[in-house]
């Protein structure tokens, strides 16, 4: 069984034939025990009995439907991994989905019926993903212990590397904060930064990945090799008169040309604090600077931005990016944007690319950039050149169209 360690699939479908079809096909992907509710009351009745690895749960049933059984689950704290299933149009299946997610379920995706052996295995391949991003999360750490972090410098970048969508080149990469613990390995952002930022030390971390960054990128370029960088703008750094002048004087004593650095800036961030964010970017494009806005197609002030806001760069979110490919509706918002930065010539970047599909359907959309675990994961320093050299000859290699 190659997705985890999941054996038991709850089949919650009215039809009889797509019962049938989607028993034919849960044999085939190597469950074990395959069991079946014709309803949304049977469904639940068996998953008090016993929580099921996986439930395929349609949408459109008698008496309790696929939005009630989600709601039960959540209300009873059931949370079989769910895969939702209708002949509904992908808006519907996709906003339930979200509402799914909203309530606390684990729901890996939805599919349209019949259903589709290579697009099921796809959702379960969401498993694995999910499983890595869950060890990720775990509680947030003593204040104590990260400040002394900072100051210890404990706190180190990894590098994400973005590719030309057109050539395959490499064209940059995003650094991405990871705490060096010296008895626990590395830990993940989420069990610091939220703590960093509610302690007002934003500003001290951006400055310190600046720092190791600036001597990163004059490292890499003793070897050949001069790759321009991202990094994370803080909402609590977007205040205050020092912050550029800090900057600036680093940036004069590393004399790497400002151009190589880009700051990603989250809508949030913007949002919360506007006026002295508007001065704040515009003096980092002035002091030249690329400027980023993060995480575009999210939140709803997105297009009052984009024209209040010098941007260089607009990120398009991973949520409109990831499984792209088996979302139409999801395309028609992603040709919207690519063709919005296109018009304001901005470098348009696509968060999120987990696979080939989704990485040329960006491509073909006219996309210039693409970052996602399909490409590489975040890794240390002296991981990324030698990543670099393997790519470069699988880039050499490997003929256009199917870059």
């Amino acid at each position: 069984m190659p997705f985890a360690d999941m054996q038991d699939v709850l089949i919650v479908e009215d039809s009889q034939l797509h019962r049938l079809l989607a028993t034919e096909l849960c044999s085939q992907l190597g469950f074990s025990s395959i069991r079946h509710a014709a309803n949304g009351e049977e469904g639940m009745a068996q998953v008090r009995q016993q929580v099921p690895d996986l439930m395929l749960l349609d949408l459109e049933m008698p008496r309790m439907d696929g939005v009630q059984v989600m709601q039960q689950l959540a209300l009873e704290k059931l949370t079989p991994y769910i895969i939702l299933t209708s002949g509904k149009d992908y808006m519907l299946i996709s906003t339930l989905e979200l509402m799914g997610c909203g309530l606390g379920l684990p729901v890996l995706g939805g599919l349209k019926k019949p259903l589709q052996a290579g697009a099921m295995q796809d959702l379960l391949a969401r498993l694995c993903q999910q499983s890595a991003k869950a060890k990720e999360s775990c509680a947030l750490y003593d204040p104590d212990a990260i400040r002394l972090a900072l100051q210890e410098q404990q706190i180190i970048p990894y590098y994400q590397p973005k590719i030309d969508l057109d050539s395959g080149q490499l064209k940059g990469a995003e650094m991405l904060a990871r705490w060096q613990h010296p008895s626990r390995g590395l830990v993940m952002p989420g069990s610091f930064i939220p703590v960093i930022e509610q302690h007002g030390w934003a500003t001290e971390l951006t400055l310190s990945m600046l720092d190791q960054g600036l001597l990163q990128w004059q490292e890499w370029a003793r070897q050949g090799l001069r790759l321009p960088l991202s990094i994370n703008l803080s909402a609590r750094s977007l205040q205050g008169s020092t912050l550029i002048g800090e900057m600036e004087s680093r940036l004069h004593r590393s004399k790497v040309p400002a151009r190589y650095i880009t700051f990603e800036i989250t809508e949030t961030a913007i949002a919360d604090n506007l006026p002295e964010a508007i001065g704040i970017a515009a003096r980092l494009r002035l002091a030249g600077f690329g400027l980023s806005i993060d995480d575009f197609g999210t939140g709803f002030a997105t297009l009052q931005q984009l024209t209040r806001f010098p941007f260089t760069e607009l990120k398009i979110d991973q949520s409109l990016v990831t499984s792209i490919s088996s979302k139409p509706h999801l395309q028609a918002i992603a040709n919207s944007i690519i063709e919005l930065g296109q018009r304001m010539q901005l470098t348009t970047v696509a968060e999120g690319i987990e696979t080939r599909q989704d990485m040329e359907l960006m491509q073909a959309r006219g996309c210039n950039l693409g970052q996602g675990y399909f490409i590489a994961r975040p890794m240390e320093a002296a991981l990324l050149q030698p990543w670099a050299k393997q790519h470069q000859r699988m880039v050499g290699e490997t003929p256009p169209a199917i870059r």
